[in-house]
């Protein structure tokens, strides 16, 4: 009797200065009119500061990628701030799997939550309802940018690929209320990392061995996917994420 075979393993990691090449020829080679093209400098910086979560085969080759983007305010000192992490340049080329998307975004957000959090909340554009469904169940949440965010994130974008919808439509947002859902999916990924592709019925396998990530705060995230802050649907917009954070790492280390 012939054994099943095992589903090939994809590996999500985090972004090293080594893999800037390979990154910036991902994005290059797979456009998407929904994928604006972000400043040089900027991409490059957030490649080398590890703010990139990509998806590769066993042989190195990318087949997804998402980057998170800091976008900061001045204070009445002239001192600025990361008052948003924008979960951006989210592009999936390997379809059918309901999963990617989630581990991408989540990854993304929890390594922000725990070593740079906004001082206000993360926030996302998202152009199309199958995305927003999929960020839904994660604990996002429509929302109305102020206008100092879309003036930061309209800079971080290349001059020659802005957009040409109206920059205050499609926004989403992701406060402290939603991390224990995303903590949540995340430890069930860990747990379960096989995902099948329900057109084909082909079934792949996610390994974060690549990723120091979870070796370092496996126990940080399985504590945060048993909390309670609060709904997602009635987010308390006066808290931040950065304090709460504090607060929720302090009770944490006792």
């Amino acid at each position: 009797m012939t054994e099943p075979q095992k589903p090939k393993k994809y590996y999500v990691r985090f972004s090293q200065p080594a893999d800037e090449a390979k990154i910036l020829e991902f994005y290059d080679l797979n456009g998407h009119k929904n994928v604006r093209k972000r400043e040089a400098t900027l991409l490059r910086d957030r490649i080398e500061e590890g703010a990139v979560v990509f998806i590769e085969d066993e042989q190195g080759k990318i087949v997804a990628s998402s980057i998170t983007y800091p976008h900061k305010v001045k204070d009445s000192d002239g001192v600025e701030h990361v008052k948003w992490q924008e979960i951006g340049s989210t592009r999936v080329v390997l379809n059918g799997y309901a999963g990617l998307f989630d581990a991408m975004v989540t990854m993304q957000v929890l390594r922000a939550f725990l070593v740079e959090p906004p001082e206000d909340r993360f926030v996302a554009r998202m152009h199309t309802a199958p995305v927003q469904n999929m960020a839904m169940k994660l604990g996002w949440r429509a929302h109305t940018p102020t206008q100092e965010l879309m003036d930061s994130q309209k800079k971080s974008v290349d001059i020659n690929d802005q957009s040409t919808a109206a920059p205050d439509i499609n926004w989403y947002q992701a406060g402290v209320e939603s991390l224990p859902v995303m903590a949540s999916w995340m430890m069930k990924a860990l747990d379960n990392p096989v995902l099948e592709n329900k057109k084909t019925g082909e079934k792949i396998e996610l390994d974060f061995t690549r990723s120091s990530f979870f070796n370092m705060f496996e126990a940080e995230i399985r504590n945060l996917s048993g909390k309670n802050f609060g709904t997602p649907d009635t987010p308390d917009m006066t808290k931040g994420v950065q304090g709460q954070r504090d607060k929720w790492l302090k009770n944490f280390f006792r």
